[in-house]
């Protein structure tokens, strides 16, 4: 299985082992070594020591926000079909004003704006309401340089948690 593009996702902060209880059971999961060397490499890209802290992260990240990942597979095949509307609108707009069709040209951009517009809000869905307990267990980080993503970037660029 080949590694996907890596998402920026949410990433919760090591915990102290004097803090932590002791764990006596063990979850087992199969892989082969390329999925274990690319979970390893974008755990490390991520911020955490282990693979098995990252995927305690992501268990718990789905835990306090009750996301199973179920709906993603879904909303990622709405937006390619929205996106694939996009560009067929691009491609009738380019031979309307290629044949000097002003008047078609205009009605193309119209409907290359409300597609625009339904892709928002379907990327608005995808992004996870935060309350304040979900703010205080989990630290969005930029994955090439570790700095905290705060409130400072615009909403077209801040990491999204898929859900």
């Amino acid at each position: 299985m080949s590694a996907s593009p890596l998402v920026p996702v949410p990433v919760t902060p090591p915990v102290s082992s004097l803090s932590r209880p002791a764990r006596s059971s063990r979850l087992s999961v199969r892989a082969s070594p390329d999925e274990l060397a690319a979970w390893a490499g974008t755990a490390r890209l991520l911020g955490h020591e282990t693979t098995a802290l990252w995927v305690r992260s992501l268990l718990q990240e789905a835990s306090l926000t009750g996301h199973d990942g179920m709906a993603v597979g879904a909303s990622l095949r709405k937006l390619r079909g929205e996106l694939g509307r996009i560009g067929n609108n691009l491609n009738q707009l380019a031979h309307y004003a290629n044949c000097g069709d002003a008047v078609r040209a205009g009605n193309v951009l119209d409907a290359l704006e409300k597609t625009k517009d339904r892709v928002d809000v379907l990327l608005k869905s995808l992004r996870v309401t935060r309350t304040s307990r979900t703010s205080r267990q989990r630290k969005m980080v930029e994955p090439e340089t570790g700095i905290d993503a705060g409130a400072s970037q615009t909403p077209a660029t801040s990491p999204t948690t898929l859900h």
